[in-house]
């Protein structure tokens, strides 16, 4: 399977127009064999910024997806309406092989707080920085508040890290990551090993 995340940053003026763009894409696809699915994100910060999380079957599948006629006309909006080109990331594996909870399942429904995390790495700081991640997502993961929670490396690009976690509530998410000994640990390998900042790379997002 393909998992893809696309990244659009919109103009104001072209908000509301592309949304719709992506919701009809969206509902296009649910009559495409080859798709398993697609999640449309809006930033919470930043009401212009929106993702696309796409699951495939394949690249015949991607392709097939790609020559649609309500794709084609998100791309064709996306020249004027877009402040910088969009970006995708191919998410080639997960970190951890301990199966967690599949963020396209009807649970992914019950989360409170939704977080996708960009992250990336300095030069040779990737293996640390998995090998911190292939501890902490079980950690994360045994815990009844937590939905879903996956780390994804990025295809043609190891210094990139996509972090996905979705949580039933934001209080808990929130103490958890500052109390538990494992997460502390974790944010203190990540300010060691990012390019910048570790909040410049969160986006807090509300599904559509």
């Amino acid at each position: 399977m393909i998992k893809v995340i696309g990244q659009f940053e919109v103009k104001p003026a072209f908000r509301s127009q592309f949304k719709e763009a992506l919701i009809a894409v969206k509902k296009g696809s649910v009559e495409e064999p080859g798709c398993l699915g697609i999640r449309l994100f809006e930033d919470k910060q930043n009401p212009n910024m929106f993702f696309g999380y796409e699951l495939f079957t394949g690249e015949e599948a991607v392709a097939f997806h790609r020559s649609q006629p309500y794709e084609l006309k998100l791309a064709e909006l996306a020249n004027e309406a877009l402040v910088n080109p969009p970006k995708a990331y191919v998410l080639v594996g997960e970190v951890s092989e301990e199966k967690g909870v599949e963020e396209f399942s009807s649970t992914a429904n019950s989360a409170e707080l939704r977080v996708i995390a960009l992250f990336d790495i300095k030069a040779d700081e990737n293996k640390k920085l998995i090998a911190q991640y292939e501890k902490q997502i079980p950690n994360v993961r045994a815990q009844d508040d937590c939905v879903s929670f996956n780390a994804y490396t990025v295809l043609e690009n190891p210094n990139q890290l996509v972090v996905i976690e979705e949580w039933k509530t934001q209080e808990f998410a929130l103490k958890f990551s500052t109390t538990d000994a494992l997460s502390m640990e974790t944010g203190k390998v990540l300010s060691e090993t990012l390019e910048r900042p570790i909040p410049e790379y969160l986006h807090q997002v509300n599904e559509i």
